[in-house]
């Protein structure tokens, strides 16, 4: 082969994904040595540290990466999550405590995920149950589909640029490290009866692959379309959720990270307003004006 088409080579990236595989395999086997002398609480966050760090490392500067709470305006707030992924340049921390457990701005906020070392089958339950309450206790103003940034600024434009009704969904996962426990009639009955924009976007697997929300219609006509945001659609009959089955571990985490990539880049947040923080966090009302002109 001549040395200039050696140079443009088709190049293996999944392989890439191979150390960071590792990686996440080493905090996997020391979380049961950490489980085994009794520490459970220690061994979980092991492994959460580890996933958090993955993302972190991988993803640019505008991101940052955290755990802890999602609050709105209204100062209403999430419970704990494990991974909170936001806008590094728009304050995502209201706030962050003593213990390092932080607040960060709904309108900040990209996409949230719960990671877990190994699968229990009432993971799909709780993740439900948290992401309905989210979605009945908190909110945040929807950015419209004409919206669209420029210059640091936003302009409204005469046609919509996305068919989502909103361009700044939440996108939410999880991520599971071991899942030899788990079967599909764990989360048939989720999967089946729950409306589709309360359960995960993405179900990863790390160990098996990734369960995600395709189109049936595409897939007839050999064509793989990944539906990053299942809340949106309407014709349900025509889309289906799958496990797409991968043999190695490196093939789900890049896969993971690249759905996880699309929805960063495509998605337009909103800002958060300081002031309407401040005015609800120290109670700013007009029972606690003075006015100079008065004395």
């Amino acid at each position: 082969m001549d040395k200039k088409d050696r140079e443009f080579r088709k190049i293996s990236i999944d392989t890439f994904f191979d150390f960071e595989a590792s990686g996440l395999d080493i905090a996997q086997s020391q979380v049961k040595l950490i489980h085994n002398t009794g520490n459970i609480t220690a061994s979980g966050g092991h492994f959460e540290i580890a996933v958090r760090n993955f993302f972190r490392s991988k993803l640019p500067e505008k991101y940052y990466i955290s755990n802890g709470h999602i609050i709105d305006t209204a100062l209403s707030a999430s419970p704990q999550l494990d991974m909170i992924i936001a806008d590094n340049f728009r304050t995502p921390i209201l706030y962050k405590t003593f213990d390092n457990t932080e607040y960060l701005t709904y309108e900040s906020v990209f996409a949230y995920a719960e990671i877990k070392s190994s699968w229990n089958k009432r993971y799909i339950d709780d993740f439900t149950v948290t992401k309905e309450r989210m979605h009945s206790f908190l909110t945040r103003p929807e950015i419209s589909p004409n919206y669209i940034e420029a210059g640091g600024k936003g302009i409204f434009i005469d046609k919509p640029t996305t068919t989502n009704t909103l361009k700044n969904p939440l996108f939410t996962f999880m991520f599971i490290g071991t899942s030899t426990t788990f079967t599909f009639e764990d989360i048939t009955e989720q999967y089946r009866s729950k409306d589709w924009k309360f359960l995960p976007n993405i179900l990863c697997l790390f160990d098996r692959g990734i369960i995600v929300n395709i189109n049936k219609t595409a897939l007839d006509k050999k064509i793989f379309k990944i539906n990053l945001y299942p809340e949106f659609i309407t014709e349900k009959s025509e889309n289906e959720w799958i496990l797409l089955h991968f043999d190695k571990k490196r093939s789900t985490l890049g896969t993971l990270y690249y759905i996880l990539l699309e929805h960063l880049n495509t998605s337009v947040l909103g800002y958060p307003n300081m002031l309407n923080y401040m005015e609800k966090i120290f109670d700013i009302n007009p029972n606690n004006i003075d006015f100079i002109s008065d004395y």
